[in-house]
């Protein structure tokens, strides 16, 4: 139809509507309007759309240009006339037709409107999406500003707390000092003999004194570590075998006093148990690290599955590859455990569960925390794995060199 040439006849209130309804559609080209009554409305309307109005149809017939012509009088005559006498090349559509194709053109302009109207709400919806986003992202790049001088406010002071903890902490050693050296001279007999009584008491304090100095000991070591002194230290190469073996070597009085072995169990594709003694690893595996803080690390983890396990049982040291860049390594007790409520503040400084202190009343809270801080610097982190009464697994994964 956009090359076609149109003639409407008959432009009543249903000619009006077909009118249009033509009209509305692109590429459509109406040249003549045709009615017997020269004031019908769709003559007036025509006329507005500059469209050439007739009152005979006989002009039509002989117009070859003509392409197709809609018959909305509904005469039969009419229609008969226009069917004998119209060219070959002109298609014809009676009333009946031209209601049917009114009806489908209608719908087809009516979808085009509510495209059309959807279209323009998208756009609308999307200038005003986009001019929240722009808002957003403002109001983002603001807050992020003021949570960084927020941050690095925080930080000031928490290296302000840090400092002050290590000069507090460390004008505690000489005072402790001082003490356990009186005690280990009246225990020694030093100062004259002493009571059963005063013995006892004495003890007590030389052993609360020991307490109190592996407590100076380790906050000093985490608030060291919480500095981050060690971000300025090159790691090493290190290979994390002796190192391990000698932790192990440390601890053989305690886990014999206590009956507890420790097991090894490694390969590099499959897990394999070794039972007997442990035995250091022939392979060689390094990693990047600082040599005495892994040291401490795995002092920490082994000395906890020693203090919270009970006699005859297995402490077992994994270590797997994973690939040809990983190292994972694991310790696995079959000791107390750890209530799943606790599992999310073993790491918090000073957080002791109820039943780790019922077990061993010595300890200070502090060692998880430290080992944490040092797996951090060596870009790694613990992982716990723990079921009540029935043991705990202390892991990390380290880049191979």
């Amino acid at each position: 139809m956009d090359e076609g040439v149109i003639a409407l006849i008959g432009v009543g209130n249903g000619g009006l509507a077909l009118l249009k309804v033509l009209l509305a559609i692109p590429g459509a080209k109406i040249k003549y309007v045709c009615d017997i009554n020269p004031n019908a409305v769709g003559v007036l309307f025509a006329r507005n759309h500059h469209i050439q109005c007739i009152t005979n149809y006989q002009e039509i017939i002989t117009d070859k240009e003509i392409n197709l012509i809609f018959e909305a009088t509904g005469d039969p005559q009419v229609f008969k006339n226009l069917s004998e006498n119209k060219s070959t090349n002109t298609s014809l559509i009676g009333a009946d037709g031209s209601k049917i194709i009114y009806n489908l053109l209608d719908s087809y302009n009516e979808i085009n409107r509510n495209l059309n109207e959807y279209k323009t709400n998208l756009e609308e919806k999307i200038i005003e999406r986009t001019e929240e986003l722009e808002k957003t992202n403002t109001r983002l790049v603001k807050e992020m500003l003021e949570y960084d001088k927020i941050s690095q406010k925080l930080q000031e002071m928490n290296n302000e707390k840090t400092k002050y903890l290590l000069y507090a902490t460390h004008q505690l050693k000489a005072p402790f000092a001082a003490i356990q050296s009186y005690v280990d001279i009246i225990l020694e007999g030093y100062s004259g003999q002493i009571s059963q009584r005063t013995r006892d008491i004495v003890l007590k304090i030389k052993e609360r004194c020991e307490l109190l100095s592996n407590l100076i000991k380790e906050m000093l070591e985490l608030a060291k570590l919480k500095s981050r002194d060690f971000m300025d230290i090159n790691l090493d190469k290190i290979n994390i075998s002796p190192i391990l073996s000698s932790v192990v070597q440390r601890f053989k009085v305690i886990t014999r006093i206590k009956e507890i072995q420790i097991a090894l169990i490694y390969d590099d594709f499959y897990l394999k148990h070794y039972d007997g003694p442990f035995s250091p690893l022939d392979e060689a595996l390094y990693i990047k690290g600082y040599e005495k803080q892994i040291d401490v690390l795995f002092s920490i983890l082994i000395e906890n599955a020693i203090n919270y396990s009970p006699p005859n049982t297995v402490i077992s040291i994994i270590i797997k590859k994973m690939g040809t860049s990983q190292l994972y390594i694991g310790i696995k007790d079959q000791g107390i455990g750890i209530a799943e409520k606790n599992l999310g503040n073993i790491f918090n400084e000073f957080f002791r569960s109820n039943n780790a202190v019922d077990f061993h009343k010595n300890g200070t809270g502090l060692g998880l925390s430290i080992a944490k801080e040092i797996a951090a610097i060596h870009n790694s982190n613990i992982q716990v794995e723990s079921t009540l009464n029935e043991g705990s697994c202390f892991s990390m994964i380290f880049q191979l060199v």
